[in-house]
């Protein structure tokens, strides 16, 4: 998936920080980096998205922080494409909060010193999920940033929505620590078509050799491309698509973890044990205990 630089508030009528709600019938965007940071909240979607380094699916009423250049899509299923993996999702709307760092903290230096603030937004380039009684008041504050007109009344609240995510940690990280993005303008849509087809495949036999030729690349090659670009081979990578969306059928409840292993793509009952064990450090029997505490 190729992560396009997006140059998300040029042309805007304040070029500090925008707001944006998006209503459409799924999710359309590609992989892509942009130097504003950006605040999403899902009022009404589900699927697969990708933040750096982590794979994860998101549901309705998740709030996140994306931080500067750190490369990140949402993926639901096009209504227009049958056979997905991926559930219909007929409706699909979020709240958006972009905010250009370093113009912000250039600004917010007239006033006041900015260290809290520096340090805040470097810290965002790891992704952040917010939680509890913070993600409940930033709602409520997104919610209304949206609807008015850029004045005073807009602003005071984009001041009280950074002075909120400065005092708490009630957030958890998405990507590692390490995470450092490879990609550059010259990628074509190689990574872009490869992720798409992993997410509406990833219950089946997913063959490297299908893969690479869907990228005109050897295999070698391809594996070579794969993980200078996300730091995690394809085998990694898919895995995780799969172990994502065995979490989320976990936390239903409507199946039995044997039911689950097969439904998400692999073919026996230890390997999914295994590979759940490596990326949750607990096994599935384990992570169904712990979620029913």
């Amino acid at each position: 998936m190729k992560p396009v630089f997006a140059k998300i508030l040029e042309g805007a009528a304040i070029t500090t920080f925008a707001t944006k709600d998006v209503q459409r019938p799924f999710f359309s965007t590609e992989f892509h980096f942009h130097s504003a940071c950006q605040m999403t909240y899902i009022v009404e979607s589900e699927g697969k998205r990708i933040i750096g380094d982590n794979v994860s699916n998101f549901v309705s009423d998740e709030l996140t922080f994306v931080g500067p250049d750190l490369p990140h899509v949402w993926h639901n299923n096009n209504i227009n494409c049958p056979g997905s993996a991926i559930a219909e999702t007929k409706t699909s709307r979020s709240l958006a909060l972009y905010i250009e760092p370093k113009l912000m903290i250039k600004v917010l230096g007239h006033f006041f010193q900015t260290h809290k603030i520096e340090a805040f937004f470097s810290a965002s380039k790891r992704g952040l999920l917010f939680r509890g009684e913070t993600k409940e008041q930033l709602k409520v504050k997104l919610k209304k940033i949206v609807q008015l007109d850029y004045g005073f009344e807009k602003t005071i609240l984009l001041l009280e929505i950074i002075e909120l995510m400065l005092s708490t940690d009630e957030f958890d990280y998405l990507s590692s620590a390490g995470y450092t993005h490879n990609y550059s303008p010259i990628d074509n849509s190689k990574i872009d078509s490869i992720f798409k087809f992993v997410f509406n495949n990833y219950t089946r036999e997913i063959q490297l050799d299908q893969v690479a030729q869907l990228s005109n690349m050897s295999k070698h090659s391809f594996c070579r491309y794969f993980k200078s670009r996300t730091q995690k081979t394809f085998v990694q990578f898919v895995n995780e698509v799969r172990i994502s969306e065995s979490c989320r059928l976990i936390v239903e409840n409507k199946h039995q973890i044997t039911h689950i292993a097969y439904a998400c793509g692999f073919n026996s009952l230890s390997n999914f044990n295994k590979i759940f064990k490596s990326i949750k450090g607990v096994t599935p029997s384990q992570y169904k205990a712990q979620i029913r505490q």
